[in-house]
């Protein structure tokens, strides 16, 4: 069984889960490549996309990209701040025409924006095709979290993300290319996450197709607790300190940065936070300073998977004030180091926080509850540490990566029996 998997890149939050589905489906015995148009790591399996070497090519996609660059920019002036990404479904890259496509018995989707044209694609590819929601962009017209905005649910147009009135907006034409693109494959959904599933099959796009919940794993041998004083030794972190943890990797208002930094304002003023430090990782770890009335700690970007585990072992709480994610990887990657998540109740992350075993969910917004779950966190030692043995304890019954691979070549298998 030959399996591609089908990525924008192979870093970032979707970059990285598959990566680690693509190791592990190797290791349960499956053939399995990566083909990515952004290659960093040095894995083999992964295959980054030719570029074009003909200059007529070259010159063709330049025109094509300011095309599709200049509907876009008719929103410059009305697109809201603090939006995620929007993304259009046209891609310069004819991603069919790859050998490995060609002979994959499974193509299998991922977060595939910017590299796959869906008019092309879909009509070109006469196999299974397997399609991993990382977001809702496969259901909507553009945007990749929707917020509070349901109308993927009808027709997208007139989009909030845009800051457009206008019905045949720009989200309006991406929606019924997609419609129009998916009638030609034959697609089969996993989703991360049952918050997910509920948006995919409340969709216009994708109600009319299976959705198969399978959830996203880890090498629980990576990410494992490390001793905590060797942790904290490691990255210069005093060893008398609560320390709380959290990343920061993108200053949009899903990541709920700000209702953080609100709840640590009101933490301040209810308790002596003198033994509190606060320990950030990511691009953004130097945003935060000490005069906030904590000791800050930066760990900067980290990219190494072990060293990583060493990060979440040097913590007594993990932070997740995420309003939206799929599924939320820091989150499973901080319980599996046996640290305990506080995080709103929103997304799928809120269905790995088991309240009171694994952690505390707070009221999705509620800057007044988050502080209050904290603040109750840092006064029960006890309880606080049975958690992070709990939630260890559900990584690893629930969340492996030879659990998630398992699951996808159960489902392989199974399409495959039915239409080859």
């Amino acid at each position: 069984m030959k399996t591609l998997h089908i990525c924008t890149q192979d870093y970032g939050g979707a970059g990285i889960a598959v990566s680690r589905l693509n190791l592990g489906l190797k290791s349960v015995g499956i053939e399995s490549k990566m083909l990515v148009i952004k290659k960093t790591s040095s894995e083999a399996s992964v295959i980054a996309f030719p570029r074009n070497s003909s200059f007529f090519k070259r010159a063709q996609n330049r025109i094509y990209n300011k095309i599709i660059q200049s509907e876009f920019n008719a929103y410059k002036f009305t697109r809201p701040t603090g939006q995620d990404l929007f993304s259009d479904n046209r891609s310069i890259y004819d991603i069919a025409r790859h050998p490995l496509v060609k002979e994959a018995d499974i193509i299998h989707l991922h977060w595939i924006s910017f590299m796959v044209d869906y008019k092309n694609f879909f009509r070109k590819i006469n196999k299974p095709i397997i399609w991993t929601l990382h977001d809702v962009n496969p259901f909507t017209g553009g945007c990749h979290y929707a917020g509070s905005c349901r109308k993927y649910e009808s027709r997208c147009g007139a989009c909030p993300q845009l800051g457009s009135k206008s019905a045949n907006d720009l989200s309006r034409r991406i929606f019924e290319r997609k419609k129009n693109a998916y009638k030609n494959g034959k697609i089969f959904i996993v989703s991360p996450s049952k918050w997910m599933a509920d948006c995919a099959k409340k969709s216009t796009l994708l109600k009319d197709f299976k959705i198969n919940d399978i959830a996203i794993g880890l090498r629980t041998a990576i990410f494992d607790k490390r001793n905590k004083r060797d942790s904290r030794d490691l990255l210069n972190i005093p060893q008398d300190r609560i320390i709380i943890l959290f990343g920061s990797d993108y200053k949009t208002e899903r990541k709920g940065f700000e209702y953080l930094i609100q709840a640590l304002e009101l933490i301040k003023k209810k308790i002596d936070t003198s033994n509190i430090g606060l320990a950030v990782f990511g691009p953004y770890a130097n945003s935060l300073s000490d005069d906030m009335g904590f000791s800050v700690y930066p760990l900067g970007r980290i990219d190494d998977e072990e060293l990583l585990s060493f990060c979440y072992s040097t913590s007594d709480l993990f932070i997740m004030p995420s309003l939206e994610e799929s599924f939320g990887q820091t989150c499973l990657e901080a319980m599996s180091c046996g640290v305990p998540v506080v995080g709103f109740n929103a997304g799928g992350t809120a269905e790995m926080i088991v309240p009171l075993k694994t952690g505390l969910l707070a009221e999705t917004k509620n800057t007044a509850d988050l502080a209050e779950k904290i603040i109750w966190m840092i006064k029960h030692s006890a309880e606080r540490q049975q958690m992070g043995v709990n939630a260890r304890k559900l990584v690893e019954r629930k969340y492996t990566i030879k659990t998630q691979a398992e699951q996808y070549r159960a489902l392989y298998q199974s399409i495959l029996d039915r239409y080859v």
